[in-house]
């Protein structure tokens, strides 16, 4: 009997807006007897490596057909040939329509296709019953420099995870999992636990991500994330009468040799289910670094086809794992360090269209990159203070700032701004926002870089570069413009009072381009997160950022006492007059 079937709300959104003809793969988890599909990828008329990318567990299981709706057994057979996972694929059609798409979905039993039913679950759902696993430790890799050595060594490696010569790890616990080297498997837990009592139990090994994802519609989205390390066994067993014991023969050939030595950092995710066995994750984990070196290799293959046989033009692949909110799961993408965000920009393409993703935005470049808790986050500033702060209370129509930024205030960095600096500090936040989002690889301007580029532009004079001068909404707009190449849409209002008039235009610049805004009055300077606009009594709340905090990075402090928080319209000066900043987004992938 086939499985019961539910559809990720993410997989519905995308296919009921696709208006031309189209063939892919779905994939899914199968679980307590139900199959989840929660992604898709669109054919290109290449073999499809795209399974590599995903958290292990995640597995090809139909295809999906977007057309007229007429239905081809035999066709639709043969393109599920490469399902063998289950002897139950699904196939999924979808009928273009002008309004919205029609799903319909069947398994293939007994070479038959039986219509079926589906649930549709929301992401909140999905990761409530499911976590994710990640994996981190190094491998060496020594090889040959010509393909097949590669491609060899690579094997290799595989071997050496399969034949059970590795051990994982909880950190910070004495639990291992020794694959069938002993009883249950397992060391240090007693009984039968479930991964989920893991979690629950020992919060001191889940990092999860940096913040909540916050959907447009639902609660917040909390990925937890479960890390384990891996060991490899140096010792051998006890008994040895099935081995030689000799003296060691070298043989030496000397002649000149080319190798690739790296290191490989293996960082590979997993998704379980919150009621699987501990003692069940040793396969799994296997399986997944093994995916891991699948996509690993793949980069490094393609790096050495493009050096032409100048392997001094050779550069090491990194990884990322991406978390695009239209996508609704991981992606583990490979990037050669040396290839510019603009050098991938074809293969960045490629990857939106397959999954359906939207062709305005970046979705993939490494700014873009998922943020766990245990990740490095650089300067040490805070990322997005304003999440977990309690809703206004206005009733109203909210919209808020998307995406990461920084928080920049007076005095950090040992500079002491206080007094002058707030339109620097909130022009730094709108900086990092961009390049947080992906839109620039440039860093955010410091001080010297916002003086000099306004001298260099003539709008102010040479002496102006190192002095304390204050800036306002205009000087913002012409250094994002300079050195990002962002252009800004400016609002003035007459008085702060006036400023209750504005939520219409504000509703809709974070509706649409979702970028922080800097507003200047006065001898002040603030950054507006977002708005809570009520249309009906015309009241209206600001999520403000304050850069005239001069405290240590303490989010309780910064929260508790309203440097970031909600603000009416009394906030504003009524005698000063204010001129707004509203950065607009670029179009680009």
């Amino acid at each position: 009997m086939p499985p019961k079937l539910t559809v990720s709300q993410n997989v519905i959104d995308r296919l009921t807006t696709v208006k031309q003809k189209c063939l892919g793969n779905l994939y899914g988890i199968l679980y307590k007897n139900t199959l989840l599909i929660i992604g898709l990828h669109i054919h290109d008329g290449k073999k499809s490596e795209f399974i590599h990318s995903l958290p292990t567990e995640i597995d090809l299981h139909g295809v999906v057909e977007v057309g007229d709706g007429l239905i081809n057994e035999d066709r639709v057979k043969q393109v599920m040939s490469d399902v063998d996972v289950t002897d139950t694929p699904i196939y999924m059609s979808c009928r273009i329509s002008k309004e919205e798409n029609s799903i319909e979905t069947y398994y293939n039993v007994n070479n038959r296709l039986e219509r079926t039913t589906y649930d549709i679950i929301s992401e909140y759902d999905i990761y409530s019953q499911f976590l994710h696993i990640r994996l981190m430790t190094q491998l060496p890799l020594i090889s040959g420099v010509t393909v097949e050595q590669i491609r060899d060594s690579f094997v290799v490696l595989r071997k050496q995870l399969t034949h059970g010569q590795v051990v994982f790890n909880f950190p910070k616990t004495r639990v291992y999992m020794m694959g069938s080297d002993c009883e249950n498997g397992l060391i240090g837990l007693t009984g039968d636990p479930t991964v989920g009592e893991i979690c629950k139990e020992s919060t001191g090994i889940t990092e999860g991500c940096d913040h909540s994802y916050q959907k447009k519609k639902g609660p917040p989205l909390d990925i937890d994330v479960l890390r384990v390390i891996m060991f490899r066994k140096i010792t051998r067993d006890l008994v040895t009468d099935n081995v030689k014991i000799h003296a060691p023969v070298m043989h030496i050939d000397k002649k000149a040799h080319q190798s690739l030595i790296m290191t490989i950092n293996i960082d590979a995710l997993s998704i379980v289910h919150r009621d699987a066995k501990v003692v069940e994750l040793y396969a799994m984990l296997v399986e997944s670094c093994c995916r891991y070196l699948r996509l690993l290799e793949a980069r490094v293959l393609a790096n050495i086809k493009t050096c032409g046989g100048d392997y001094t033009k050779f550069s090491e692949p990194e990884t990322f794992h991406f978390f695009p909110d239209s996508c609704g799961h991981f992606i583990t993408r490979a990037y050669v360090k040396n290839d510019s965000e603009e050098e991938l920009e074809n293969e960045r393409m490629v990857l939106h269209k397959q999954l359906l993703l939207p062709l305005y935005q970046p979705l993939f470049r490494r700014a873009n990159r998922f943020l766990f808790k245990g990740d490095v986050q650089g300067s040490g500033l805070l990322i997005n203070p304003h999440e977990g702060i309690k809703t206004s209370g206005n009733g109203g129509e909210i919209a808020l700032v998307r995406g990461k930024y920084s928080y920049y205030h007076y005095c950090q960095n040992n500079m002491d701004d206080n007094g002058w600096g707030c339109a620097y500090r909130s022009l730094q936040t709108l900086a990092s926002w961009f390049r947080w989002q992906g839109y620039t690889e440039k860093e955010v301007p410091t001080f010297k870089d916002i003086q000099k580029c306004l001298v260099d532009i003539g709008d102010k004079p040479s002496n102006f570069v190192g002095s304390k001068q204050w800036i306002g909404s205009t000087e913002v707009n012409f250094v994002l413009n300079s050195l990002m190449n962002i252009t800004s849409k400016i609002l003035y209002v007459s008085s702060g009072e006036e400023m209750g008039s504005k939520g219409p235009e504000l509703i809709n610049h974070f509706k649409t381009q979702g970028s922080p805004v800097m507003i200047g009055g006065g001898v002040l300077a603030h950054t507006i997160l977002g708005v809570d606009y009520n249309n009906l009594t015309g009241n209206i709340k600001f999520l403000i950022l304050d850069p005239h905090y001069t405290g240590s990075e303490d989010l309780a402090i910064i929260q508790k006492k309203g440097w970031c928080g909600w603000k009416g319209v009394d906030f504003w000066d009524k005698t000063a007059y204010y001129n707004m900043c509203l950065p607009q987004v670029p179009i680009c992938i």
